[in-house]
């Protein structure tokens, strides 16, 4: 008999940030602050994520030690920090393509980490981000972007790429 698991069900045995951060090495723990730290916000951005009236859970389908991971989900620790109206699950990647994949309509093969399931408090999926903001995807060589990519010059587009799923913009 084939195990499934819902949205829902995946969402519950996730973990939170904190703790998957936590179960990171010294120099991938030391990342996060760091991104964070290169995340700019301008003071009207902030007053839309902070006044967003809906319940966000965003499951997450990814593993601390990639870079894609610290980058993009750092950014969406932020919303957290703004608005707990927005909340994160973490699940393993072994997890996202076993189970997550499926729910989502992502071919086992493709599904790429991190990849977020923005959902309302039913568990109702409002959209998808997978791996990179869109921007950086549409690169046919991403050596081209790696490094600008990795030292957080592409933030704000993650971050445009999150409103646009959310419809803040």
């Amino acid at each position: 008999m084939a195990i499934e698991m819902s949205i829902k069900d995946l969402y519950e045995v996730g973990e939170s940030f904190e703790s998957c951060v936590g179960s990171g090495s010294k120099s991938e723990r030391a990342r996060i602050p760091k991104n964070t730290s290169r995340i700019n916000l301008s003071e009207e951005l902030i007053n839309k994520i902070a006044t967003y009236p809906n319940k966000v859970n965003c499951l997450v389908s990814g593993e601390i030690w990639c870079p894609d991971f610290q980058l993009n989900i750092s950014i969406l620790k932020k919303f957290v920090d703004i608005n707990d109206n927005f909340d994160i699950s973490v699940i393993t990647m072994g997890r996202g393509k076993k189970f997550m994949s499926e729910a989502l309509n992502i071919e086992k093969e493709k599904f790429k980490g991190p990849t977020i399931a923005f959902l309302d408090e039913n568990y109702e999926i409002i959209g998808i981000f997978e791996e990179r903001p869109k921007s950086v995807l549409k690169f046919e060589n991403f050596e081209d972007v790696k490094i600008d990519y990795y030292k957080g010059k592409y933030l704000s587009d993650t971050i445009n790429d999150y409103l646009d799923i959310l419809d803040i913009l």
